[in-house]
């Protein structure tokens, strides 16, 4: 986990940007300090002398003064917000004309992410002030963009050579390596000064401080649809802590937060709530077509509004005497012809209009699901106890779903408060002793009057549970949930009372405020080395989520291949072939070809996978061939794979003019005078060189030969 600056709206003020820097003195105009800082900054960004407008603006808060500086001329301009002492937080830069090229078709960008990355940390390098230095977020995708104009790049801000919650953003202009914006957070933002990067502790014993914070909870889980629940030590859900590395001391950061916010004027907005009115009824249609009445038969057997309400009133735990019953709603599952219906009810209370929405199935009036809202005074004391709203939870459980109900076992339960409508309780199924919260289900009980205000169900029946034996401990679990953290000094943002900060803190308490963050130096449990959901309870392995992430294409079956260059950077922009093998010797066929070309533009196909109807239905809106010419094994020669590439970027017209063309292959005699066009413009383009001078328009292409002809193009 990352702690990361708190700014709340009440905090929500353009602070100063540097420590305990004073206001606009009386000793320095202000045109001088702007002076100052504007010198500071053009040396810093290396910012010319042609702009025609400059506005240098002050920005005062409780913790000291930024600058909002701008340079313009009529089509060009620069923004930046500055420190007093001239340290850039912000950058951003603006061009009214266009970079349009009018090229035709995809290409490569004049630089890579690699590239963009250098001239990003360049720029860093002339921006991050002393004992500042940069970390960037390691990129899960290594794939590059082919249509991308510029490159953004994230990272932390290191401290004295330590991490700290200050993020920076960058982004390069790829046409030239040139900035376009930059931000970054600084510690003006914090009140009190930096301390030095020392600790009174060790990691190790930071670390064993910390795992005492930390609870796991052995129960079931299922990781996919269909798979075996297992079991599995999980993390429960605790306040965030840190060990103060000056102190040694274990510090709950959670507490600390909500103090920040209660102390600072945090609060929310009480919702509002307005009767809806019935539908309007639909008219009569005039003639329908067997398609239309086939859909109208599907609504056969559904009980009408009277007769669903009358159903769902049998349930008088609902408490839905009083209510009137606004709307109905039906709709029909595509798949199993299964018809549902909602009805909504609304009853007008003292403190506004309360509301219950039942979810029943519309040929039985079988109740499904349920949900509401009861509005209620803010200083309103529960009058039923939670053990009494819970004994009727359960009783109406028991009638409702009998069997699944009584596999379960209480989960989770929360106590209404003061103000609060309902007591809630979640009813999990337990199996071998443990619990398995995917199948469960869970009730709201009106706090006043013991009515049910919301249900919901989500149980599958044919889950399989793995045995409970040879499990691992707690203890030795929690051994390994630790060791999946990185625990190292780092600078923390700590919400501190400014009541014990001195005079430095006099600005934020005059302004208003009694808590602010403050950097300190200390141990949390950081970002994991993985993404974990838990610990196995018989191997002891740590389980890793499984996300989705692109690692671009990879061949590995081009390695000394003469196309092995051209297969390799296509890749990098994720253009070829999915499934691992380019087979650049394989004779190209009509779909090899047309699925290279389309993922220069983006459309990702893999044989194994997708179906070819969507990829050619690309290929005719695209222009590479007409519906009637699809053959997907058809072998493509040289002249053909050559006129598909040209006709696909527009060059078709030209190409088809005859008897102005000329080109210098050695076997231009074998070229058919109506497609020497296309020869010349490839012999011209650079997108085929020959074979020692020959052409031969007629020999099958290679899957490698379309790979490096693509990559000619895009190279141009």
């Amino acid at each position: 986990m990352k702690f990361r600056r708190i700014v709340t709206t009440a905090a929500a003020l353009a602070l100063g940007v540097s420590l305990g820097a004073p206001a606009l003195a009386a000793s320095e105009s202000a045109d001088a300090r702007l002076t100052r800082v504007t010198q500071a900054v053009k040396a810093a960004l290396d910012i010319g002398d042609t702009y025609a407008e400059f506005y240098g603006e002050p920005q005062e808060g409780p913790l000291g003064t930024s600058w909002e500086l701008s340079w313009s001329t009529e089509d060009t301009g620069i923004s930046v917000t500055a420190t007093d002492g001239g340290k850039v937080l912000s950058y951003t830069t603006w061009e009214g004309s266009s970079n349009w090229d009018n090229r035709y078709g995809p290409s490569f960008p004049d630089m890579t992410k690699a590239q963009a990355k250098e001239a990003a940390r360049a720029f860093l390098g002339r921006v991050l002030a002393d004992g500042e230095s940069a970390s960037f977020d390691e990129e899960e995708d290594s794939t590059e963009d082919l249509s991308a104009e510029s490159c953004g790049f994230r990272g932390t801000i290191l401290l004295n050579g330590i991490s700290s919650p200050l993020r920076f953003y960058v982004r390069v202009r790829l046409s030239d390596g040139a900035v376009r914006t930059f931000w970054r957070d600084d510690v003006s933002e914090y009140v009190g000064s930096l301390p030095g990067a020392r600790s009174s502790i060790t990691a190790d014993s930071a670390a064993d401080k910390l795992r005492t914070t930390l609870s796991l909870e052995l129960r079931y889980v299922q990781d996919q649809p269909g798979e075996q629940a297992v079991l599995r030590y999980v993390p429960r859900e605790t306040d965030d802590f840190y060990v103060d590395a000056a102190t040694g001391e274990l510090v709950n950061l959670t507490e600390l937060r909500r103090q920040l916010v209660q102390n600072n004027g945090g609060g929310g907005d009480k919702a509002e709530y307005e009767m809806s009115s019935d539908a309007a009824a639909p008219e009569e249609a005039g003639g329908l077509t067997d398609a239309e009445l086939s859909g109208i038969s599907k609504l056969e057997g559904v009980l009408d509004r009277d007769a669903l309400a009358a159903e769902v009133g049998r349930w008088s735990q609902l408490g839905l005497t009083g209510y009137e019953l606004v709307s109905v709603s039906y709709w029909v599952d595509r798949d199993t012809g299964e018809v549902t219906a909602q009805l909504s009810y609304a009853k007008k209370t003292a403190d506004g209009i309360a509301r219950r929405y039942v979810t029943a199935d519309a040929r039985t009036g079988a109740l499904r699901e349920v949900s509401g809202y009861r509005p209620c005074d803010a200083k309103a004391q529960p009058r039923l106890t939670a053990q009494a709203a819970q004994t009727g939870a359960e009783a109406f459980l028991k009638a409702l779903w009998p069997e699944q109900f009584g596999r379960t076992a209480l989960y989770d339960s929360r106590e209404a408060g003061q103000g609060e409508a309902a007591h809630s309780f979640t009813f999990a199924q337990k199996v071998n002793g443990y619990f398995f919260p995917d199948n469960a289900i869970t009730v709201r009980v009106d706090a006043a009057d013991g009515s049910i205000l919301g249900v919901s169900r989500n149980f599958d029946d044919t889950v399989t549970f793995d045995s409970a034996g040879g499990l691992i401990t707690e203890e030795q679990a929690l051994d390994a949930w630790l060791a999946s953290y990185d625990v190292s000094l780092s600078y923390i943002a700590v919400p501190a009372a400014l009541d014990l900060m001195g005079e430095e803190a006099r600005p934020l308490l005059d302004a208003g405020y009694s808590y602010y963050n403050t950097l300190r130096p200390g141990y949390a449990l950081e970002e994991q080395s993985g993404w974990y959901t838990g610990v196995d309870a018989k191997t002891g392995a740590l389980a890793e989520m499984e996300r989705s992430q692109s690692a671009g294409m990879v061949y590995d079956d081009i390695s000394g291949h003469w196309a092995q260059a051209a297969l390799t950077e296509l890749a990098r922009y994720d253009v070829g072939w999915r499934g691992g093998k380019a087979r650049p010797d394989q004779a190209l066929t009509q779909l090899d070809y047309i699925a290279l070309l389309a993922s220069a533009d983006g459309y990702g196909f893999d044989p194994a996978e997708d179906d070819a109807d969507s990829l050619y239905q690309y290929a005719c809106q695209r222009g590479l061939i007409t519906r009637e010419e699809r053959d997907e094994d058809r072998t493509l020669t040289r002249m053909e794979m050559v006129e598909m590439l040209l006709n696909s970027l527009g060059y078709g017209p030209v190409a088809g003019l005859q008897g102005i063309f000329r080109c210098d292959f050695t076997d231009a005699a074998d070229i058919p005078a109506e497609r020497m066009g296309y020869a010349a413009l490839a012999q011209g383009l650079g997108i085929i060189r020959g074979d020692g001078g020959r052409f031969y328009p007629s020999r099958t292409a290679t899957r490698g030969e379309a790979a490096v002809m693509l990559w000619q193009y895009m190279k141009r």
